[in-house]
């Protein structure tokens, strides 16, 4: 009988290593993942920086190019968020507040870029509002 006792407590005792082994091997392989960096293809946060003049000149061209082909008059206040996505070039997903006449607003703008082919392109431009109700 008290073999018996023995023996589940060493398998008890195997298995509970056993578990312990796998997730720490687990947290290791996310931790390698983790060190990989942003998922090629996905959308990054971009970090708050002021101080950004490249985002900064895209978000004023969103809304140029968006006041060309609405013939809108919205004047550009500031960039509030960015994201960007790796694709064939870099297409940025900015939110960007403008002022329509008196009253500020909040806009989400694509904006498609391949510097090396010297090409920037508008791909949407809305209000957070309406891209909030889709």
């Amino acid at each position: 009988m008290r073999k018996h006792r023995i023996a589940g407590l060493v398998a008890a005792l195997l298995a509970l290593a056993l578990a312990l082994a796998l997730s720490s091997s687990r947290s290791a392989q996310e931790e390698a993942m983790a060190d990989r960096g942003p998922l090629v293809g996905g959308v990054t946060d971009v970090p708050q920086n002021d101080n950004d003049i490249h985002l900064q000149e895209l978000a004023r061209f969103a809304v140029d190019e968006h006041n060309k082909k609405a013939n809108a008059l919205l004047g550009f206040e500031k960039l509030v968020k960015a994201k960007t996505q790796v694709v064939a070039g870099t297409m940025y997903y900015l939110t960007v507040e403008a002022k329509d006449g008196e009253t500020k607003k909040l806009y989400e703008a694509k904006v498609w870029e391949k510097p090396w082919e010297n090409f920037k392109e508008l791909q949407e431009f809305k209000p957070v509002e309406e891209s909030a109700s889709t």
